[in-house]
């Protein structure tokens, strides 16, 4: 009678395994488990797929090149995941844009304006963005003028961005005059059209741009 008995256990005892494996196991058909339910894996990650395994039964934690989407169902916050990936992605302010004008002129170039409109197009993806635009002109002749070139040539590259329609920024707008110089003394030795093409990078705007920090 006790022997009975004691067998009677072992196969209700068997009975309760197998029936929380096969339970384990319907919550990942296809892949094995264990006694808690959770999935089996090697030990480089790898879920153990059973014989009657299918790509229709893939599950992003274990193939997720075939599924290709999280899994919401096992908890994954996708929403969450996506706004935490999305504010990680640093902001790229892009570097300086230099605008070199001709002697004597504040027109801007076509090929200039090529450069402008995609230095405005990144600028255009900053939220609360500020661009400076400083005006410089070369040191020949009177200062006063070439003060007011500056200037002049500051309100041309100003006056392009607004052309645009866009108000993606707020300007800040300077003319300076010609102490400003970056080509310093090598330009003194020069006369006529020499020292003119030295000082070419002197006649320029310089358009930087700046956004919040939190950003």
């Amino acid at each position: 009678m006790i022997k009975r008995t004691a067998v009677a256990s072992l196969l209700a005892l068997a009975g309760c395994t197998t029936q929380n494996t096969n339970t384990a196991g319907e919550n990942w058909p296809g892949y094995r488990t264990d006694s808690t339910g959770n999935l089996m894996k090697t030990a480089d990650g790898r879920c153990w797929r059973t014989p009657n395994w299918t790509p229709a039964m893939a599950v992003p934690e274990c193939d997720v090149a075939i599924t290709g989407v999280p899994d919401t169902e096992a908890g994954v916050d996708t929403e969450s995941t996506a706004k935490v990936e999305e504010a990680a992605v640093p902001v790229t302010v892009p570097a300086p844009l230099i605008i070199e004008f001709a002697f004597d002129s504040i027109t801007i170039s076509e090929a200039r304006k090529v450069q402008l409109k995609a230095w405005y197009q990144q600028v255009a993806a900053l939220d609360e963005a500020t661009v400076e635009v400083h005006g410089y002109s070369d040191p020949l002749g009177n200062a006063h003028y070439n003060q007011a070139l500056a200037r002049r040539r500051a309100d041309a590259v100003a006056q392009w961005w607004l052309q645009q329609g866009d108000d993606i920024a707020d300007l800040n707008v300077q003319g300076h005059g010609p102490d400003r110089s970056v080509t310093g003394a090598r330009c003194q030795s020069l006369s006529g059209s020499e020292l003119k093409q030295c000082h070419q990078q002197d006649r320029r705007a310089v358009l930087r741009v700046t956004i919040p920090s939190s950003q």
